[in-house]
């Protein structure tokens, strides 16, 4: 009976690395520190308004021409009804959650501006400046969160790296990282998106309906573009890379390990999505609601946890896949 050379690899394994995970969470519960405290911040701490500066900008779209005619009036008035409640709930303080790297939360997903106390204190922004700058200080402050969170959670993964590397300035040069890793990102998916968007258009004047489908095509193409960067985290805190080299590390574990990483991602979105309509079933204005920011930060750090784990697991089968393939390369030259 013939084996293929991978079969003889030891695979990664999705429950021992969702184990490692909870146990490591489990054995420094301070790990889950940060999203208790960014919860907590966002739920009775302050709250910067931004629908005073917007609203006039919404309203003043009617004076455009054209929308005075009545076939339009119906559709501006929804469209003016849509983005004035996006702006009205709209909390400038919770771009303290940032992405792809960032502290999780469970109050980001519940309604703005309301506590068990009351109303939280509120500031209104009414200049572009204000509502430009604050957000900028948000989304560092976010990426520096997120930095140390990850910085802490892989440092109690395997200790591989020197004392220096630990320090604050291996912490701030993984910050760099992580603040550039977004632009690149968005700058990948416009260039990307081009073409898409072209193609798009085209067939949306001959097909409305055949468009929607490609839409949902392309929406996969993108993630199917974006996925195999999923452990470039996990290679700038663990192993202290820069940020192409970490993303060339994630590419090549992930289309070594795709079935088993797409499993693992699969099982990580379930568990934590799964157990959040749990944690935020309380009201926002109710006290219980504080078990759920306990229970959504522990299983969401042992999830990040786990994921390291299970990125060391996948680099090391994907090392001896790409060793056992060059065996025969260095027999052949050694025979030569």
């Amino acid at each position: 009976m013939n084996t293929s050379s991978e079969n003889k690899i030891k695979r990664p394994k999705i429950i021992d690395a969702l184990k490692a995970g909870f146990n490591t969470i489990a054995n420094k519960p301070y790990l889950m520190t940060p999203p208790i405290l960014v919860d907590l911040f966002l739920w009775f701490g302050p709250a910067w308004r931004v629908d005073s500066f917007f609203r006039p900008l919404i309203q003043s779209f009617s004076a455009l021409p054209g929308l005075d005619n009545p076939e339009y009036a119906e559709l501006f008035e929804s469209f003016q009804s849509i983005w004035t409640d996006i702006f009205s709930s709209l909390n400038l303080a919770r771009s303290i959650r940032t992405i792809p790297i960032g502290v999780p939360s469970l109050i980001i997903s519940k309604p703005p501006f309301l506590n068990p106390l009351g109303s939280p204190l509120v500031f209104n922004l009414d200049s572009s400046g204000s509502i430009i700058g604050l957000w900028l200080i948000f989304l560092l402050v976010g990426f520096f969160l997120g930095s140390l969170y990850f910085n802490n959670i892989s440092n109690q993964i395997v200790d591989i790296h020197s004392d220096k590397d630990r320090g604050i300035k291996g912490l701030f040069t993984a910050y760099l990282q992580v603040i550039l890793m977004p632009i690149l990102i968005l700058v990948i998916l416009l260039i990307a998106s081009i073409p898409l968007v072209l193609i798009l258009g085209a067939i949306s004047l001959i097909s409305p309906a055949v468009s929607q489908f490609i839409f949902l095509v392309m929406s996969f193409v993108l993630l199917w573009i974006i996925l195999p960067l999923v452990f470039t985290p996990h290679g700038i805190f663990l192993y202290k890379q820069n940020l192409i080299s970490a993303m060339m590390t994630s590419i090549s574990v992930v289309r070594t390990s795709m079935s088993q990483t797409t499993w693992f991602i699969f099982s990580a979105f379930v568990l934590i999505e799964g157990l959040n309509y749990l944690w935020s079933s309380p009201a926002v204005d109710n006290w219980f609601l504080i078990v759920g920011i306990f229970g959504h930060a522990f299983i969401a750090s042992a999830v990040i946890a786990a994921s390291f784990h299970y990125f060391l697991d996948a680099t090391a089968f994907t090392q001896s896949v790409m060793k056992k393939k060059m065996m025969p390369v260095e027999e052949s030259m050694k025979k030569s």
